[in-house]
């Protein structure tokens, strides 16, 4: 039985393999993204083909060697066991590099405590200076105070947030911290799969789909003690700022958008909505962890459908 949605016949009787424009168009209308014309698909294909392809083969060779090829690290660097020598045990204090700062004190209103850089936050937390729970207050404030204007996110993951939170300070009350992310409110990209709630990969296809199980990303996130308080925007299917609840707005100028598929951890982090590795004042573009290729497994993340393997931006960490 044909339905409209059906490779027609006459593509079907073509004497060469259906493929390139006509099978991404034809395969795109079964997942809420048929809005692309030929030349943007034929982009798409000869990207894949001429940049990401070789790219990613490229960074396959770099992941094994030393530091994934890197000779300036970033800002926080995790140190995979493969950098290190077998013989020797990694302890756990040694796991991550990052910069110190000099006892940080706590702003008298949330305002600047929302544009304080991650690193200032987390000597808060280990010097008691501010908790989990209070910080997961002030981040859930105000992305319900603007994340409708700027439409960036699409679910709220508030029990968790307190849950996590209270496991947070907890453990700092016990002597026990679990590093630079301890206790720190975080928003995740919606193509992360986190139990209990909805996973839509920004389509309206796939609003009410739950994905009952921990991506890797989140799993990771989860043991070094960060408090995940929403999934933000993604466009649908992980393309671009337009998604099944409206588009995502630049911050800056709210008549413009934040275009990209990370438009929602764009925006909320650069709008103070969420934690900034970076002080806001840095000249630096918002780009968060955007690890390497198919260095960090992608179990539980949605891969993105037109030749980028990244799982992309997350947004705060």
């Amino acid at each position: 039985q044909g339905t409209k949605d059906a490779i027609s016949a006459k593509d079907i009787s073509r004497k060469e393999p259906v493929g390139g424009v006509i099978a991404l168009k034809e395969s795109m209308k079964y997942f809420d993204a048929d809005f692309f014309n030929d030349s943007k698909l034929r982009e798409m294909e000869n990207g894949a083909k001429e940049f990401n392809v070789p790219a990613f083969r490229e960074n396959r060779r770099l992941v094994a060697i030393k530091d994934g090829g890197l000779h300036d690290p970033s800002v926080l660097v995790f140190k995979s066991s493969w950098s290190w020598s077998s013989k020797s045990k990694v302890k756990e204090s040694e796991m991550f590099d990052y910069p110190q700062t000099s006892m940080p004190q706590r702003p008298s209103n949330d305002e600047d405590i929302a544009f304080m850089s991650i690193i200032e936050l987390g000597e808060l937390i280990r010097t008691k200076k501010i908790t989990s729970r209070e910080l997961t207050d002030v981040f859930l404030r105000r992305l319900k105070r603007y994340g409708t204007v700027l439409e960036s996110v699409i679910t709220y993951t508030e029990d968790l947030a307190y849950k996590q939170a209270k496991e947070a300070d907890d453990l700092l009350e016990q002597g026990k911290y679990l590093g630079p992310l301890h206790g720190i409110p975080y928003g995740l990209k919606d193509i992360i799969a986190v139990p209990e709630y909805n996973t839509t990969w920004g389509s309206k296809t796939f609003k009410n789909q739950v994905i009952d199980m921990e991506a890797f990303v989140y799993k990771r996130l989860k043991s070094a003690g960060a408090v995940l308080v929403a999934k933000l925007v993604t466009g649908s299917l992980a393309y671009d700022d337009i998604w099944f609840g409206g588009r995502t707005r630049n911050p800056w100028n709210i008549e413009e958008f934040s275009t990209g598929s990370s438009a929602g951890p764009t925006a909320s982090t650069s709008a103070g909505l969420l934690v900034n590795i970076f002080a806001p004042v840095t000249r630096r573009i918002i780009c968060i962890l955007n690890e390497t290729s198919f260095h960090s497994p992608r179990t539980g993340s949605l891969c993105n459908w037109f030749g980028n393997g990244r799982i992309h931006n997350i947004s705060c960490c």
